[in-house]
């Protein structure tokens, strides 16, 4: 089997199933309704790897965005913190949930419904008005308490726009570096959305490149940059985070650093048509996982 082959063959194998994505939908479905029998809510909307069709199966979190009215938001003449926000939510669900895990983390609500395996990830927001191009805005928790600026439809246009334009090998990449993420011993605490937004302001994908080469490529640019947060492209929000702390960030960089020295020795031997090698070298990156 070549490379080219390995590399199908482990996209196909994280590819989530109909089953799955159904699974994940019904729970969002379920968390929905009761959010919306206690509190005013103006919309449920699907974000993140879900919605752009990158996630991975048995690993990826289902966003549901709760979009609360302004009013529900205030106290006072002010606003809410985005703290209190997670808190009223996470009471209100441990009530419907008793017997499912159910915490908080930093911008979210993390709903862990272990016997399917599937979390749902609850984030408050509140429609803020549009951006320049009349998609909606609107604030989340910024995970320090307070909120920041986003909107889902112009990031998802975004990213689809850099999709196409990589031959649709950009959302495939975005999947292999979430699945080698999760294949490390304890899995590289790096965000899915610093990922796909990196790989597309980068252009890691464009051009005629095979998915081994994306992959060397998107590694090299995480180990050069330090994963450092970056300035965010479309100028909604101000950094996109690649990790929540320092900690994090010490760990996931020397994940990255390690897998990506691996990943280019790979790539420079199957280029010297030495396949073999360069799948043990694969096998590596991916902690045992690569199919051979």
């Amino acid at each position: 089997m070549s490379t080219a082959m390995s590399f199908q063959k482990l996209l196909n194998r994280v590819e989530p199933s109909a089953s799955e994505q159904a699974a994940a939908r019904q729970h969002a479905n379920t968390i929905w309704t009761r959010l919306k029998s206690s509190f005013n809510l103006k919309r449920p909307l699907i974000t993140g790897s879900f919605a752009r069709g990158s996630s991975i199966s048995k690993s990826s979190d289902i966003d549901l965005f709760a979009v609360f009215s302004r009013d529900d938001a205030r106290w006072g003449e002010s606003y809410k913190t985005s703290t209190a926000m997670l808190g009223n939510i996470k009471e209100d669900l441990r009530a419907r949930y008793r017997s499912t895990d159910i915490s908080i983390d930093g911008q979210a609500v993390v709903v862990n419904f272990s016997s399917s395996n599937i979390i749902v990830d609850v984030v408050p927001a509140i429609f803020w008005g549009v951006t320049e191009k009349k998609q909606p805005l609107y604030l989340m928790p910024d995970g320090n308490g307070w909120w920041m600026q986003t909107s889902p439809d112009a990031y998802n246009g975004y990213l689809k726009k850099a999709n196409e334009n990589s031959g649709w090998k950009l959302r495939r990449t975005a999947q292999l570096l979430k699945y080698w993420r999760e294949c490390r011993n304890v899995p590289v605490p790096i965000s899915s959305f610093h990922i796909e937004m990196l790989l597309a302001a980068e252009g890691v994908c464009a051009g005629p490149k095979s998915y081994a080469e994306c992959l060397t490529n998107a590694l090299g640019l995480l180990a050069e940059r330090e994963c450092r947060d970056f300035r965010d492209p479309l100028g909604i929000g101000k950094m996109i985070r690649a990790t929540k702390s320092a900690s994090q960030r010490e760990y996931a960089l020397n994940s990255i650093i390690y897998s990506a020295k691996h990943a280019r020795m790979a790539f420079d031997l199957e280029t010297s048509r030495q396949s073999a090698l360069a799948k043990d070298h694969w096998n590596t990156v991916f902690n045992g996982q690569f199919p051979r």
